[in-house]
């Protein structure tokens, strides 16, 4: 074949493969991707200072990192051929998605993977895709790459979904209550880093965990005269934004309570309750009411919500001035949209300051999280911690007990749990994913309030400082200081000391869930998280001190 033949035939053939590619699309579809502005770089967050620091978006990606050479040929490569440049530009953007919440590292196989899955499909719907999952999971030789493919097509399925991709297909429904019903490929390495029903990836969820109790700390600190506490709000009525503080509110109770957008639009002023007030704490819970006719029960639901959600509550009614009968938050955008907003106002705002900078120079987006999927995280979580059905049908408000046992059925089986809290995993070692953390300093040039904490029955006082503002700390100190933005983690510190105690006292916590016959305890999760933490700081001074040596 001659060059020019050679070249009217490829020409033809991505021509062919173009045409039939569009008709995977709706026209609506098509105007979406046509709308979607792709970054010319991308901001990694987990490079080490080896790696590429930003991924520059050309024809074809070429980036290293975790000490590998990686290459996405969108342009050049097999995998990618045979797609329509509408395909390519989706299957683009879902890379660039993937990227931010996942990472860079498995982003070439992400990309590959979903793309031989394209092939494969005669329309992108949820539909469609969803009976690709199960597809995946009955195939009778499955492998490896079927199992990743399988997790590569969940999580564009997620993603799409919440962009409103699938609104011209006619697909009614909540997608995760139909996720409910797709069995899960059984893999045994598949551990920590592919867990299927993490809807909100820890770190997002300790970053609104930690924002709204310092939001707590500043705004309603505890106050013993009336004098100082009318000084305090004088203050707080000059400088607090009211819409700001009506976002962190709503997404706490999103948050905590996996309440509906509709359900929020419905709360009145009388549904948040102070249950008990003494000098040794106070107790909050709201009554949520229902979205849908329940055969359970007739009245609201009543749920306990955290002490620092309850104190912020309790300014903005003061400020607002909302009456018992009033609504809790305005009635004049839709709920739906008002939720949306809050969300993802109240996540840039938590989020490190290294983020925000990188949003605001078009180097980084938030990525989206909706109420629907903080709503099942609530559920999942729920399950985790051994709830039964009644009660977590009762608390999401479910009209029986289907869902939630669905949710129970879905958790993973207790060696799984086993591994999540004792493994010490060579990979997550070597991460340096501590944007949730100060700068290293060395204990001679910090001169600021030094961290001590009895963890594991020890005491550790060499271990960072903390540049917090206020005199007294709102977290567990020590354990809380390990993934807080205050804390300036000391590069001669003996944080390993620290890291043993907190294994021991995992090891105490799961000879007394054996012994108790008790599966998901509710402290375990947390105190792997701690540790997880611990494990970060220890990588990124490892990592610090072999850059001083190699200079």
């Amino acid at each position: 074949m001659t060059k020019t033949s050679h070249s009217i035939y490829s020409i033809n053939n991505l021509t062919q493969g173009s045409q039939q590619d569009d008709s995977l699309f709706t026209s609506e579809q098509v105007k979406w991707i046509n709308s979607i502005e792709l970054p010319q770089r991308l901001l990694l967050l987990s490079a080490t200072e080896f790696d590429d620091q930003f991924l520059t978006l050309t024809s074809d990606w070429r980036y290293r990192f975790s000490g590998e050479n990686k290459v996405i040929l969108f342009a050049s490569g097999k995998n990618f051929a045979d797609l329509s440049p509408s395909s390519v530009k989706l299957l683009k953007y879902l890379t660039v998605e993937y990227i931010k919440e996942n990472s860079a590292s498995s982003a070439n196989r992400f990309a590959e993977g979903f793309a031989r899955v394209f092939r494969d499909l005669a329309a992108i719907s949820r539909e469609s895709l969803v009976a690709k999952l199960r597809e995946l999971v009955v195939k009778v030789d499955r492998n490896h790459s079927d199992n990743n493919n399988f997790y590569y097509t969940l999580y564009v399925l997620r993603k799409l979904e919440r962009g409103d991709f699938f609104k011209s297909t006619g697909d009614k429904g909540d997608l995760e209550d139909l996720l409910l019903e797709v069995p899960r490929p059984r893999n045994g390495n598949w551990g920590r880093y592919q867990n299927l029903d993490l809807v909100i990836p820890d770190e997002v969820s300790l970053m609104i965990e930690n924002g709204i109790q310092l939001w707590a700390s500043k705004l309603c600190p505890k106050l013993e005269t009336k004098e100082a506490k009318t000084k305090h709000l004088e203050k707080v009525k000059k400088v607090v934004k009211i819409d700001v503080l009506r976002d962190c509110i709503i997404t706490g109770i999103v948050y905590y309570v996996g309440a509906r957008p509709v359900q929020i639009g419905k709360m009145a002023g009388g549904d948040y309750v102070v249950d008990t007030m003494n000098e040794h704490g106070m107790r909050y819970s709201l009554l949520v009411p229902y979205a849908k006719k329940s055969k359970l029960t007739i009245d609201r639901v009543r749920v306990a919500v955290p002490e620092e959600l309850g104190k912020l509550i309790t300014l903005y009614k003061y400020l607002e001035q909302v009456g018992n009968d009033d609504p809790l938050f305005p009635t004049k955008l839709a709920s739906r949209a008002m939720v949306d907003k809050s969300i993802k106002g109240m996540l840039l705002k938590f989020s490190p300051k290294e983020i925000q900078e990188a949003v605001k120079n078009d180097g980084y987006k938030i990525p989206v999280y909706t109420a629907s999927l903080f709503r099942h995280n609530v559920g999942h979580s729920m399950a985790m911690n051994g709830s039964s059905a009644a009660e977590i049908a009762y608390i999401l408000g479910h009209s029986n007990f289907v869902v939630a046992d669905k949710y129970i059925a879905a958790t993973p089986e207790m060696a799984d749990i086993r591994e999540m809290a004792l493994g010490r995993n060579p990979v997550f070692k070597n991460m340096i994913a501590l944007a949730l953390t100060g700068n290293l300093v060395h204990s001679t040039e910090w001169k600021g309030r030094r961290v001590a904490a009895s963890i594991g029955g020890k005491l550790h006082h060499h271990i960072g400082g903390c540049n917090y503002e206020e005199n007294i700390c709102p977290f567990s100190q020590g354990r809380g200081c390990y993934g807080c933005l205050y804390f300036l983690p000391f590069t001669d510190g003996k944080h390993e000391e620290a890291l043993d105690s907190f294994f021991e006292e995992i090891d105490e916590l799961r000879h007394v869930a054996d012994d108790t016959g008790q599966v998901h305890h509710p402290v375990m999760s947390e105190l792997v998280r701690r540790k997880d933490h611990v494990i970060q700081v220890i990588a990124r001074i490892k990592m610090v001190q072999a850059k001083e040596e190699i200079e």
